[in-house]
Order: C-alpha cells, then sequence, then structure tokens
C-alpha cells in the first residue's frame, strides 16, 4: 500500500535524541539537498502527542540546518 506523502513544519516533528549523528554526514547531505533538492520523505509517528521520527534524522536535521521550514514525511504506523 503507498502511503501518501505531506508536508509538515520542522517544529512538528520531534527529533529521535538518542540518534548521534556527525556533523560531517550532516554537512554533506546538506550539500546534496542544495544540489537536488529534498527528494526523499522522512518517515514518522505519532505517539498521541508529538510526531516523532522513525527514519530520516539526518535528512531532518539537515534541513533544518538549511533554513527550511517545511519538510516531506510519511506518517507510519508503530505496533
Amino acid at each position: 500500500m503507498m502511503q501518501a506523502v505531506r508536508e509538515f513544519s520542522l517544529e512538528a516533528i520531534q527529533p529521535n535524541l538518542r540518534l548521534i549523528q556527525t556533523l560531517e554526514s550532516i554537512e554533506e547531505l546538506c550539500r546534496s539537498i542544495q544540489l537536488s533538492g529534498h527528494t526523499q520523505p522522512i518517515h514518522v509517528w505519532f505517539d498521541g502527542w508529538h510526531f516523532r521520527i522513525v527514519d530520516g534524522e539526518k535528512r531532518w536535521r539537515a534541513c533544518r540546518k538549511l533554513g527550511m521550514t517545511i519538510v516531506k514525511a510519511v506518517i507510519v504506523e508503530i505496533s
């Protein structure tokens, strides 16, 4: 089943604070997004209060570093 891609405010999505990303890897992704745009949506789930990142933490951080305010995301079900 294909899931719909939606646009979310970066502020509406909570990062996974346990994941550690290197500044170098985020900088590299920033360059890629500047060249090609943000093409691959992140995956989030709703915990009842917030949308939380399941996949795409580095993309979320790169978009934020670039000053973007909107990110593409797919809502997934967690069981």
